[in-house]
């Protein structure tokens, strides 16, 4: 179907070891073989907008990727954009906008390696982060470059390896990310309440005027910004905000007809909630952190029209390095919880 440009895969003007980079998640993602560098890898396909959403239930603006290039079995390239403000965070991208790209690109790899055919739902419901990089560095001005691994180890489960780099190749990231797979019918079925029509104007006016992708460009883009948490309440060391009623807009690309907010879009309002009230701890309200590591559970999904209490509270800390316990509920519901360091530079 064609060939991606050329930079997608060239990262490094030479081989370079992962050894020699001493990063053992690295090491535990592809070994010694740098997967945007490898000898071995050969440029296959690479995966149009029509073809991965026949295969994935994510669309656009929440999809983002670009040139999604299929490397190896179940491994796929793309490059990443960065969309949102760092904010206090001292890195080329937020730790949260580094988890929706990467698990989609993770997902996009788990849909070429599903023995079922047809469209599938790839719910997230665990990830782990993990800061490669010396900071600070500054926010990226063009794309970054993501790459996936993904296996099913059981019929409806998959897992993901990812890893972010810079577009010289220098790791930024790495995320691992498990799946729960449902086909399509079996989540209309789990989600039928959830159904709203989202669309303005029938499909046919809408196409009419030009391409799906032309008139997505046009679409406001609510994925650009962190969510917006209000009733901020302070509590010693725990902050407490709320996000909602969640509109329909915020959860666009999220499911097409059952907008449901994206875990991404959960984590980013508990990163920075943990990152507000790190500020507040130390005493500067413009102090720069990284986001060193993070493990993500999501236990259910909050709907379209339901009101989000977050919560982040600091449990322990060593020198600049800070640890939050996060939670995010529908009432009495468990949305999804994180445990995140944060490394203070100030």
């Amino acid at each position: 179907m064609g060939n991606a440009p050329q930079p997608l895969m060239a990262v490094s003007q030479s081989p370079v070891s992962i050894s020699a980079l001493a990063t053992p998640a690295l090491v535990t993602l592809w070994g010694d073989r740098m997967p945007f560098a490898s000898a071995g890898a050969r440029l296959h396909e690479v995966l149009g907008r029509p073809e991965l959403f026949a295969r994935i239930c994510v669309r656009d603006p929440y999809f983002a990727l670009s040139e999604v290039t299929v490397v190896g079995h179940g491994e796929v390239v793309a490059g990443v954009p960065v969309e949102q403000e760092t904010g206090g965070e001292a890195s080329p991208i937020n730790a949260a906008e580094v988890g929706r790209h990467l698990a989609i690109l993770g997902s996009c790899a788990a849909s070429l390696v599903n023995a079922k055919e047809g469209q599938h739902y790839y719910l997230a419901r665990r990830a782990r982060l993990e800061r490669l990089h010396e900071g600070p560095l500054p926010r990226a001005t063009g794309l970054l470059r993501g790459v996936a691994k993904a296996e099913f180890k059981e019929r409806r489960t998959a897992t993901a390896n990812t890893l972010l780099t810079s577009a010289e190749g220098q790791p930024l990231f790495s995320l691992e990310v498990d799946y729960n797979v449902l086909s399509a019918p079996a989540f209309l079925r789990l989600f039928q309440g959830a159904r709203q029509e989202m669309r303005r104007e029938p499909r046919a006016e809408r196409e009419a005027r030009g391409t799906s992708v032309d008139f997505a460009a046009m679409r406001q883009n609510p994925h650009r910004r962190p969510p917006p948490l209000r009733d901020f309440v302070r509590d010693g060391e725990c902050l407490k905000a709320t996000l909602g009623p969640v509109s329909a807009e915020l959860c666009k690309g999220h499911f097409a007809m059952h907008p449901v907010l994206p875990v991404a879009v959960v984590m980013s309002g508990l990163s920075g909630l943990a990152g507000t009230l790190l500020r507040e701890l130390v005493g500067n309200a413009s102090a720069r952190y990284l986001v060193t590591r993070g493990e993500v559970r999501a236990e259910s999904l909050a709907y379209a029209g339901e009101s989000v209490t977050f919560g982040a509270h600091r449990h322990g800390g060593e020198g600049r390095d800070h640890r939050f316990y996060c939670w995010a509920s529908v009432g009495e519901r468990l949305v999804g919880v994180m445990e995140l360091t944060l490394t203070c530079l100030e």
